[in-house]
This record gives C-alpha cells, sequence and structure tokens, in this order.
C-alpha cells in the first residue's frame, strides 16, 4: 500500500512552532500534501491553498481538499503544531471501513515543555485512515457544519487505537481550537483523564528545550 501525509496549517500559530513541525515531518520519509490557509507556503510534493476564515469549517475543508490531493491508498493526517516521529507512519490499517488512531501521544505545553499524558487519547491528529472513507466523512462533516447541526465532536467513527513505537508530541500553545487541560480535574468527564501523567521529559524525545534545538 502508498501512503500520504496530509498536513494542514491555518497559519496563525507561532512561526517557531510551525516550522520545527514542518522540519520534523520532512525527516519522516513520507510524500505530503499540505494545504494552507490564506497563503502559499513552501512546504509538501502538493501544495493547495485555501482561503477561508479561521475555525473549524475551514479545518474540516482544509482535510477534505487535502484527501482530494492525495493520491494514496491511506492517508496520515497531519497538523502544523505536532511532532510526528518516524513510527508513526509505520502502520498500515488492515479495514477500510475504520479510523485507526495513534494513542502514544504527550501534549507538551509551549514554551516551558511541561508534559501531560492520559491513556487512549484519540485525535484527529493522530488519525491514518484509508483515503476514501475520509474523503466521504468529511464531505458530510462539512455539509453537516454549513448546515449549523456540527455537535462539537471532532474525532471520526468507527475507531480503534494503535501505537507508535515512540510517541508524537502535542504542542499546546495559546492558538490551539481545543482547549488545554493541565489538571485531571478539568475534565468534566473523568474517563478521559484516566492514567494521568505528568513530566518534564518525553519519552523517546527528552526535555522540549533540547527537542526545539535538536529537530
Amino acid at each position: 500500500m502508498n501512503k500520504v501525509a496530509v498536513y494542514y496549517t491555518c497559519n496563525t500559530h507561532d512561526p517557531v512552532i510551525e516550522l520545527l513541525c514542518r522540519k520534523q515531518l520532512l525527516k519522516c520519509n513520507i510524500p505530503i500534501v499540505s494545504v494552507s490557509r490564506g497563503k502559499e507556503i513552501d512546504f509538501g510534493d502538493v501544495r493547495v491553498v485555501f482561503d477561508g476564515k479561521y475555525g473549524t469549517i475551514t479545518m474540516f475543508r482544509q482535510i477534505l481538499l487535502g484527501c482530494y490531493n492525495a493520491k494514496a491508498d491511506f492517508i496520515f493526517l497531519c497538523e502544523a503544531d505536532v511532532l510526528y516521529h518516524p513510527s508513526h507512519f509505520d502502520f498500515s490499517p488492515e479495514r477500510k471501513d475504520m479510523f485507526y488512531y495513534n494513542t502514544n501521544v504527550w501534549k507538551v505545553r509551549y514554551p516551558d515543555g511541561h508534559a501531560v499524558w492520559t491513556d487512549d487519547l484519540q485525535q484527529i491528529s493522530g488519525i491514518c485512515v484509508y483515503r476514501k472513507l475520509a474523503l466521504d466523512y468529511f464531505t458530510e462533516r462539512v455539509e453537516q457544519v454549513e448546515r449549523g447541526e456540527f455537535n462539537g465532536h471532532y474525532e471520526p467513527s468507527p475507531r480503534e487505537n494503535w501505537q507508535s513505537v515512540v510517541c508524537n508530541i502535542d504542542i499546546r500553545h495559546n492558538k490551539t481550537l481545543t482547549k488545554s487541560k493541565w489538571s485531571p480535574s478539568e475534565f468534566r468527564n473523568q474517563k478521559y483523564a484516566k492514567g494521568w501523567k505528568e513530566s518534564d521529559t518525553v519519552p523517546g524525545w527528552g526535555l522540549f528545550k533540547d527537542v526545539i534545538k535538536n529537530v
């Protein structure tokens, strides 16, 4: 099977974060389709520009555009503020009707580098899926948002989990669409705080300040 990374950016993040994540993704030896909001960027084997207002509907449209332009059997959805380890892209899905989530991910607070972990963390930024299923899902999702029927749940189903050999780093900053949580008490549903851990180092990566220097 062939695979491709669909990278999408809103171009509102700190440029340090954007450039760091792009540089790391280039190390992962995978073709890249980039979908950039508002302006062209010098990144990706295929480059698409989309003009839209910052927000959820634009993110879904960017993903959809990326899927249309990704000529591969299956895709990895890649966000502009996540550091992906090369082992993330070793995965291959077994089924064509399933969204697969890499749950080996630490959230790291920018810029101080404090890191937190929760079990079974399913995020769009960790998805691997057959391209056709992604096209169908995000077409329907865009139409749903346009009708004013978005229920606030971002992650597609049906779902299964996997874990890469080394974790990914989700960089949390002041421009994220979703709220960051730095204590189990911040979760309305405590099941999402299961397995809570905190650290100043990230397994397989080390101190975040050193990650920034070494990427």
